[in-house]
């Protein structure tokens, strides 16, 4: 028992005022708090002395009379405050009235806060569901924009690279080669006599055909090489670390492997032209892509199923171009 605890008055009244777990208040005859112990301070967000008490408590139906309820101690007074924490919290309230003063003494109503520590469970563990619920659509938000930005850049027939996606990397291809001194080709590459395998075979054909060379093209290239659709039946190859020999080369063995297969399986063969460009100094996308198409088109001019390397002269704008 804490009487026999604290044989000395001293005692008890320090612990009341330092380690006791309850509120205790001493007013005036008017309501005025003169006193406050460390837990009342801390719990209803002190100091409080000097304050009205009823200021303290949420009294919404004006029914508690202080200096009713200190004529009967033994009654229990539920009284709601405002914690520190903006939450309210019930106290069981008694009061003891002595030599001019008022005794309040007030213990955290437990049965209130088990409630509220079961209603936190509860809407932490629904909190924790909605987290994890809002994860999930995250995740799945941002496969969407991975899945929108990839059909953004890619060809839906062929599946390779389409010329948005091409003009948004060569330039920065262009500029890592530019500054590191090192080689870099571009290869455009038209389907020969094209209309006509869609007018003797159909459109089908005609797509049969298109897919069929694009994966010629990605077999037969680097993994570093990015191959492209430039619209139509005509194809880009944009080709780091290689100079226009080993470019001119790897059109070659495109060339043959094209002209072999049986893309339409009726033994007439399909064939492509080719424009081979090595990047010179201080060039830009635009430019080696037109050297590369004006040697396209003399590869077409001169015969068709052929290689033409461009000239290392900066085209002009206006130059003649396919």
């Amino acid at each position: 028992m804490i009487w026999t605890k604290y044989q000395d008055p001293t005692q008890l009244v320090q612990y009341l005022n330092h380690h006791a777990q309850i509120l205790l208040l001493i007013l005036d005859n008017t309501g005025i708090i003169q006193h406050a112990n460390r837990f009342a301070d801390h719990y209803i967000g002190g100091p409080v002395t000097g304050k009205p008490f009823q200021e303290l408590i949420r009294d919404f139906h004006q029914t508690f009379q202080l200096d009713q309820a200190a004529t009967c101690p033994d009654t229990v007074h539920l009284l709601e405050f405002d914690t520190p924490s903006g939450l309210s919290q019930t106290c069981r309230f008694h009061f003891y009235a002595s030599s001019g003063h008022i005794l309040a003494l007030g213990q955290l109503d437990v049965e209130e806060i088990s409630t509220l520590s079961d209603e936190l469970v509860a809407l932490n563990q629904e909190l924790n569901n909605l987290t994890r619920q809002l994860n999930v659509k995250n995740r799945e938000l941002t496969k969407a924009n991975k899945t929108i930005l990839e059909l953004t850049r890619i060809d839906p027939l062929t599946g390779l690279a389409n010329r948005r996606f091409f003009s948004e990397r060569i330039q920065e291809m262009i500029s890592l080669a530019l500054r590191r001194s090192q080689p870099l080709s571009l290869i455009m590459t038209d389907i020969d006599h094209f209309k006509r395998v869609n007018d003797t075979w159909g459109h089908d054909a005609g797509d049969r055909v298109l897919k069929a060379y694009a994966d010629l093209m990605k077999t037969r290239t680097r993994a570093e090489d990015l191959v492209a659709r430039f619209g139509g039946e005509e194809f880009i190859i944009l080709m780091p670390l290689a100079d226009v020999h080993e470019a001119f080369a790897y059109a070659e063995r495109i060339r043959c492997a094209l002209a072999k297969a049986d893309l339409i399986e009726s033994g007439d063969p399909v064939t492509a032209s080719f424009g081979v460009a090595g990047l010179v100094f201080d060039e830009t996308g635009d430019d080696i892509i037109k050297r590369a198409d004006t040697a396209l088109y003399q590869a077409k001019a001169s015969g068709r199923n052929r290689i033409v390397i461009a000239s290392e002269t900066p085209l002009k704008n206006g130059s003649d171009s396919l």
